[in-house]
This record gives structure tokens, C-alpha cells and sequence, in this order.
């Protein structure tokens, strides 16, 4: 009679063990796919701005556990200031794509505070 309820009990545990498993595993792919979206906004943002359109273009990466693609894209928004849009694309479709927009805007050519 023991073992019977045991078998039972522990049955019905391991549904929701195997779902809270499956949710942890998508709570760390969205954690991942964060950093992936903090690495490309780094990358565009250190970019000379001579260098910018080097970035176009798509890239396969991995970031913690997750393999990714992630996308460039460069368009001019006025002759000061270009958009760089980062597409991330986890591979196995389990989480969704992320889209991420860094301004950039044209340096000067000198600082104010030069001296000549």
C-alpha cells in the first residue's frame, strides 16, 4: 500500500518537475539572449563612426548556452546621425527574435575644449 501511494505521489511530481525544468531553461535562454543584445549595443556603440557600415551583415555566436545570429543593419537617419539596428535570432525558435536601435550621431571634429 506504501509503495503505491509513493509511485503515485512521486508520478504527479514528475510532471510538474519536468515543467518547471522546461521553464527555468527559457527563463536562462532570455537571460542569454539579454547579454547577446548588451554584446551587440557594445560592439555598435565603440564603432568609429567612419566604421560603422563594416557592420552590416549577419554573424552566427554563442552567448552563455545559447547559439545565436545576430544582424546588422546601418541606415543614415540625416547626414549627423545613423542607425545601427541589431537583430539577435536564437536558433531552435524556442524564444523569440530582439530587435535593438543605437543612435549615433557624428563626432566633432574638435573638442571645445582645444587650445591651438
Amino acid at each position: 500500500m506504501a509503495l503505491t501511494l509513493l509511485s503515485v505521489v512521486l508520478l504527479a511530481l514528475t510532471g510538474i518537475m519536468w515543467e518547471i525544468g522546461r521553464h527555468t531553461r527559457q527563463a536562462s535562454l532570455v537571460g542569454a539572449r539579454g547579454a547577446a543584445l548588451a554584446s551587440a549595443a557594445s560592439l555598435a556603440e565603440s564603432m568609429r563612426w567612419d566604421s560603422l557600415d563594416a557592420l552590416v551583415g549577419c554573424g552566427s555566436d554563442t552567448s552563455a548556452q545559447m547559439l545565436y545570429t545576430r544582424c546588422f543593419e546601418v541606415g543614415a537617419v540625416s547626414s549627423g546621425v545613423r542607425q545601427v539596428r541589431a537583430i539577435v535570432t536564437p536558433a531552435g525558435g524556442t524564444v523569440r527574435p530582439e530587435t535593438l536601435t543605437v543612435s549615433r550621431t557624428r563626432p566633432r571634429s574638435r573638442s571645445p575644449l582645444y587650445v591651438p
